[in-house]
């Protein structure tokens, strides 16, 4: 492996990432950007995993890691200033940003990044990039600036998968006021309301361009809608359904854009309990939903049906597993009864919401065609935290994924899916020791192939990526290839 392949891929962060709609205002700016959302975090523990909220609004913005994943999904080099790998692959010398100080002025060591990875990969993490993540065998902090990575193989992917790590002060296990070293300061979260963040006037890079971030919070679509409507939010980071898109379209006040997404609806079954454990039974319940349907009743004409996990904007996208599965009630019936699963009465585990509603009562309705009794358990997001991710005590679930690359997680039997397929796995080792990105391509198209055809979830469609904004509002990026929305360059005129 050449240090080139992983370098190519990485540039210094410069906040410019690709603007859908750019500054051409010479106006006064706002002291103040309102970001509403319906993704609040719902902790800020650190390496947790199973909640996109707070790596969605703080990441990049408050937190920040050795890396990063931009808006149009390119990995860049963040609080690493360079980055050196051996010509065998199993060294990552990493050379730190010079005077780089924490929120509360402590300077940024190379001890504060040995111990925030260690954690991340720590027996104790539940970070859900950790199993990628423990390629790395021992971390040395040779000076204040160096940080050393010894890997058990070549990994092209290590800069990939660092950007999921924030890093923080040596020994705090939370996402705290004190801790960050991004442009914005965490400045207060009530919890169920909003979270605020100000500008960090010691920033060691460019500059966030205005001095008040509030992410206002919402549990529900119109209420959102109405808000920005109101003026009560500036921007809409995304819209969850088609319905109310007619009325800011035909309104010059407001702004809709559409890119990349990485949103997939996905149904999972629990693969350690029967009689998800036959795949038999697994393929006759995707092969049982109509996901024109599903897709059409949720978004109209937005939106894609897939048949695996990798999102169209990856180039291990592949539009035609969606037909591995294709909707047929009357094979479903018959390999339901090869299987002995006819008859099959079953949980669906699913946070509460809107378009959750809307596909859960679809999937009952499809599976009662052939026979089988889907019984709905809404919970809160945090039990769903606890009993699905966490303990994976449950049948089915549903959840959308909002993550680049999420597809590898079908290599780790311990996710809360609990997929164990040696053959996937031994390709996601062989994925990240490529020799060259066309080699990377291939071998994650091969995996995510096998996934679709044994089925261990049921891939429904993707989500468009859709945000409404006052047209007084510029500085974001219509796409979202990364968890972190970034909010350095938004403004407002006014």
């Amino acid at each position: 492996m050449s240090a080139a392949l992983v370098l190519g891929a990485c540039s210094n962060a410069s906040n410019d990432d690709a603007s859908s709609n750019e500054e051409t205002s010479t106006g006064q700016i706002a002291d103040e950007v309102i970001v509403g959302s319906t993704n609040e975090p719902t902790t800020l523990e650190r390496n947790v995993g199973g909640s996109s909220g707070i790596s969605e609004t703080l990441t990049r913005n408050v937190f920040e890691g050795l890396t990063s994943i931009n808006d149009e999904g390119k990995v860049e080099n963040t609080l690493a200033e360079t980055i050196e790998v051996s010509e065998d692959g199993l060294t990552y010398t990493f050379t730190l940003q010079p005077d780089v100080l924490f929120h509360d002025g402590t300077p940024l060591t190379s001890a504060d990044v040995a111990w925030s990875v260690n954690e991340a990969i720590g027996p104790n993490s539940l970070s859900a990039r950790a199993s990628d993540l423990r390629v790395i065998q021992e971390i040395e902090t040779p000076d204040d600036r160096t940080v050393v990575m010894h890997l058990d193989h070549a990994s092209v992917s290590l800069p990939f998968f660092l950007a999921s790590v924030t890093i923080v002060k040596d020994g705090d296990k939370e996402n705290t006021s004190e801790n960050g070293t991004g442009p914005y300061v965490l400045d207060e979260w009530v919890q169920g309301d909003h979270l605020t963040m100000v500008l960090n006037d010691d920033y060691w890079g460019e500059p966030a361009k205005t001095p008040v971030i509030t992410f206002q919070f919402f549990t529900d679509e119109t209420a959102l809608n109405n808000a920005l409507q109101t003026g009560a939010v500036d921007l809409v980071i995304h819209q969850e359904s088609p319905d109310q898109l007619a009325t800011f379209e035909s309104n010059p006040d407001f702004v809709v854009t559409e890119g990349d997404s990485i949103k997939k609806w996905v149904w999972t079954f629990n693969n350690k309990e029967e009689p998800f454990t036959d795949e038999r039974v697994r393929q006759a319940l995707y092969k049982a939903i109509d996901r024109e349907a599903l897709l059409t009743a949720v978004w109209g004409e937005y939106g894609e049906v897939i048949g695996s996990m990798p999102p169209v904007s990856e180039p291990w996208f592949d539009a035609s597993f969606a037909d591995i599965h294709a909707y047929d009630p009357e094979e479903a019936k018959a390999l339901l009864e090869e299987a002995g699963a006819s008859g099959l009465t079953t949980d669906i585990t699913y946070v509460a919401g809107g378009t959750e509603e809307i596909i859960v009562q679809q999937l009952r309705a499809n599976l009662a065609d052939i026979g089988v009794t889907l019984n709905l358990v809404p919970v809160d997001d945090s039990a769903w935290y606890e009993d699905v991710y966490t303990n994976k005590d449950y049948e089915t679930t549903l959840m959308n994924h909002n993550n680049p690359r999420d597809v590898l997680w079908y290599a780790n039997p311990d996710f809360y899916w609990q997929y164990d397929n040696a053959q996937v796995q031994e390709l996601a080792v062989q994925a990240d020791s490529a020799a060259s990105e066309e080699e990377q391509v291939e071998l994650i198209h091969s995996l995510s192939d096998i996934i679709a055809h044994e089925a261990p979830s049921a891939w429904l469609f993707m989500a468009p990526q859709i945000r409404i904004a006052d047209a007084s509002v510029s500085g974001f990026s219509a796409s979202k290839n990364a968890e972190p929305f970034f909010v350095g360059n938004l403004v407002k005129e006014g």
